[in-house]
């Protein structure tokens, strides 16, 4: 090639100096804050879910330790017809059983589930209690109703209606 230096293509780029444009520079501003907000929103609904899963998950033992004591105390009565069988399942679930009525209640989530009936009906499920945090503190409210709930509470407003159909039934 007479003497001609070859070139590299790497020789032919040019080193430009750093563009900068005021839009794009904004734009990539606001979109990464709205990113970063998005991250932070995501991380804290992430921690409140676990605050609410861990009361829920407290609230439910002493749920549970209340049913049985009540059913306990139930069946210590003079009314062998209207006893209830109570048994608490290997996932945590609670089972109550009379002829005439029956009920299992389960942790989901954020909500205690029951599955029941009454006399001939068909079972149905509901939502018996919903856990939410307000202002920094988990609250069991009654499904449908906005009355917040003890566990001793939830366990009269469950075992009434029972006792009373496996009493008359």
């Amino acid at each position: 090639m007479n003497g001609a230096r070859r070139l590299r293509p790497l020789d032919w780029v040019r080193v430009a100096e750093p563009v900068t444009d005021p839009f794009v520079e904004s734009l990539f501003e606001k979109l990464n804050t709205r990113r970063q907000e998005t991250l932070t929103h995501a991380a804290t609904a992430s921690q409140a879910r676990a605050r609410v899963a861990e009361a829920a998950r407290a609230w439910w033992d002493e749920f549970c330790q209340v049913v049985e004591r009540k059913i306990q105390v139930w069946n210590a009565m003079d009314a062998p017809e209207a006893r209830i069988r109570h048994t608490q399942n290997a996932d945590g679930s609670i089972a109550l059983w009379h002829r005439s009525v029956e009920a299992q209640l389960s942790l989901a989530d954020a909500r205690v589930v029951m599955m029941g009936r009454v006399g001939d009906t068909q079972p149905r499920q509901s939502p018996f209690i919903e856990f939410s945090e307000a202002r920094g503190s988990v609250s069991a409210i009654l499904a449908d109703k906005h009355a917040v709930l003890t566990p001793c509470d939830a366990a009269d407003h469950l075992l009434g209606p029972i006792l009373t159909q496996a009493f008359g039934g």
